[in-house]
């Protein structure tokens, strides 16, 4: 203790001195034609499809290689693996800039898309600084909203028109926020309209490790009810444990429903799997972690059939309809596709975001990582899934007064067909 004491009363004493701290040692730079060659090779050797959806991707590295000399900073050299990895064509490929750097692009805590023609916001975080400024769902953005993004902490300057038709300027902070906010995601409840018919609502934004459990727990809470809404919208994705929640609106018994196969298996395979040859994969049953989901596929030689559950006779028995739209993505939209093909589940909303396939994260040198995707995903139909997406049954187009009045025309058309079904029914 009394060394301890010694030297916090010499730093002390050097401070009040105006002695300097030590100079912070300053950041190496960037080598950015090396980063290059990782970014080329990590795709180069695990990209999924031995074809590379027909691209060559030794020219492209050529090509984008010789575009290195203009590279000065993080953005200049974003952009240029942007561009290269979009000529896959593919979702699950992208590049991660490490915190230090200045090309992390934020946004506002807010959501926009296009309302009647018109730029709208359609979700504002509450925890954001955009709702703290008065941001409202049905607010019409005046500019562009790609003067939104920006560096973190910089403030982006916006003019709006409110639900009351006034026109407003706000300055609002730059925030590092994601969607969706709620953790862990699933929550569940039940109404009942009327006698003799009640109605479960079962909210899921991520399928990721322990999403079984949980699937497994809201099922039994809500097992009794005659009609479930299941709603998938801004559900990012996940992992298999999709199947685990799947499994109850399915025929009873285990049954092929999704084929991962990687690169190591499709050369060898040498064209695309066939239904036979997906029904009789290596079958995986329960595998409903990320690092259960990589250990089947390698354990495979680069293939896995997941299986649905036989749940010993808990198969759910009233109507399932489920909720998409354009941000149902990823293991959302496998659990959707299992449905369609497995299920006689009706689907309201709007077309799911085409962006299944199965990613992986390799970390690269001064901090940036790639996402590439290792798996491509078939049916068991033979169908492949591959970015492919889900069609709703019921479109469903929402207008600027309904997010103004807080309405949700999906969750009302889901509850207007289960109330028509239970009608017809009698």
């Amino acid at each position: 203790m009394k060394n301890r004491a010694g030297w916090a009363v010499v730093i002390a004493s050097a401070l009040l001195c105006g002695a300097a701290p030590p100079a912070a040692r300053p950041e190496p730079a960037t080598d950015y034609a090396a980063l290059f060659e990782q970014v080329w090779a990590q795709v180069d050797q695990n990209y999924y499809d031995p074809g590379f959806h027909g691209v060559d991707w030794k020219d492209a590295g050529r090509r984008y290689r010789a575009q290195l000399r203009a590279v000065r900073d993080d953005a200049a050299f974003n952009g240029l693996i942007e561009r290269m990895l979009g000529e896959l064509k593919s979702s699950h490929t992208s590049l991660a800039a490490p915190a230090k750097s200045g090309d992390q692009r934020r946004g506002i805590g807010a959501r926009f898309e296009a309302v009647e023609g018109v730029q709208t916001a359609v979700d504002v975080s509450p925890l954001g600084p955009a709702w703290r400024r008065g941001l409202r769902p049905g607010d019409q953005l005046l500019v562009s909203p790609d003067t939104l993004p920006g560096a973190l902490g910089s403030t982006a300057a916006l003019t709006i028109r409110d639900c009351a038709g006034q026109q407003r300027a706000l300055d609002v902070e730059r925030v590092a926020m994601g969607w969706p906010a709620e953790h862990p995601g699933w929550r569940w409840t039940r109404v009942t309209p009327r006698s003799g018919l009640t109605i479960g609502y079962l909210r899921v934004d991520r399928f990721d490790d322990g999403a079984a459990e949980l699937a497994d727990q809201a099922m039994s809470e809500l097992a009794d009810t005659q009609a479930l809404i299941v709603d998938l919208r801004r559900n990012s994705g996940g992992n298999t444990s999709a199947l685990r929640l799947a499994s109850y609106f399915m025929p009873p018994g285990e049954a092929p429903v999704l084929g991962l196969f990687a690169r190591p298996y499709l050369q060898k395979l040498g064209h695309a799997p066939s239904a036979a040859e997906v029904r009789d994969g290596p079958k995986v049953v329960g595998a409903y972690t990320d690092a259960a989901v990589f250990e089947a596929v390698s354990k495979h030689g680069g293939a896995a059939v997941f299986h649905s559950d036989a749940l010993g006779g808990k198969r759910y028995g009233g109507r399932v309809l489920v909720l998409i739209d354009g941000e149902t993505a990823s293991s959302g939209e496998g659990f959707a596709w299992a449905l369609r093909l497995h299920s006689p589940a009706r689907f309201i909303g709007r077309a799911s975001a085409g962006e299944l396939l199965s990613g992986e994260r390799f970390k690269l040198g001064q901090g940036w990582t790639l996402t590439v995707p290792v798996h491509g995903l078939w049916g068991a139909d033979g169908r492949d899934f591959a970015d492919r997406a889900v069609q709703p049954d019921q479109a469903v187009a929402w207008t600027r007064e309904d997010y103004c009045r807080g309405r949700d025309p999906d969750l009302e058309a889901a509850i207007a067909n289960v109330l028509q079904g239970s009608t017809l029914a009698k």
